[in-house]
């Protein structure tokens, strides 16, 4: 038996990004009763500082067992636009930040980051179990703070290599946009999308909902696939 996963990016209060009568909740509503699929979602807790997360939202999807409400930062942004690194050959490089959040900071600021999220969940009456760094990305510091608060993280098995975690860690990078490299992880299948974005390729819209359909027929009719959130795997 092999559990396949699908992981939604980016959700949060603004339409077209996962609020009630947006049409990616009814591609993901259809999903859900013709196959069983369920969905680990990946909310920011206040995106770009303007859309913060609100009870009337976490409630909508709570009433859906079919959802898991986890961790994905809190801004979703950075204060600056790049930050030094190390080349594979060993060369000072700056890398852009874009909205790698977790990136940025270090121990410290990471723990009070994490903090100022949770307390916003907190209000709204949910507790995430698990977190995925907002554009994958993270350093050493910022993973040994996200460890020390979460059951478990999502992320990249080729972005995350040689970062160490203090919690559980799931990897994956198939898009549900894909049709070339679909890969398991041990028995499992992890798909990643977007739920919006014009920068993104892997985003809900009907062309990947209907290419998404058929690959989940393919799949169920070539393994015994159940359906998991993360936490059910954990």
């Amino acid at each position: 038996m092999n559990n396949l996963i699908v992981a939604i990016d980016d959700i949060h209060p603004e339409k077209g990004w996962g609020v009630e009568g947006d049409v990616q909740i009814e591609y993901l509503k259809k999903l859900n009763e013709k196959f069983g699929v369920k969905f680990d979602f990946f909310v920011p807790s206040n995106y770009h500082n303007k859309f913060p997360i609100t009870k009337e939202f976490v409630d909508f999807w709570k009433q859906y067992d079919w959802v898991e409400l986890n961790a994905h930062g809190h801004f979703h942004a950075c204060e600056g636009e790049a930050i030094k690194a190390k080349s594979p050959d060993g060369q000072d490089v700056w890398m852009e930040l874009g909205e790698m959040e977790f990136l940025e900071l270090e121990y410290g600021p990471a723990v009070q980051r994490i903090q100022e999220s949770l307390n916003l969940w907190e209000q709204c009456g949910h507790r995430p179990r698990g977190f995925r760094p907002p554009g994958w990305g993270v350093n050493q510091q910022s993973a040994d703070a996200i460890s020390n608060y979460f059951d478990w993280v999502a992320g990249h098995n080729e972005i995350h290599d040689g970062i160490t975690w203090g919690c559980q860690f799931f990897e994956g990078r198939d898009g549900i946009h894909q049709t070339d490299n679909i890969q398991l992880y041990g028995n499992t299948f992890m798909f990643t999308s977007h739920i919006n974005g014009t920068h993104n390729d892997n985003v809900w819209n009907e062309e990947n909902f209907l290419h998404f359909e058929k690959v989940l027929e393919y799949l169920l009719s070539q393994y015994k696939i159940q359906f998991k959130t993360i936490s059910e795997i954990k």
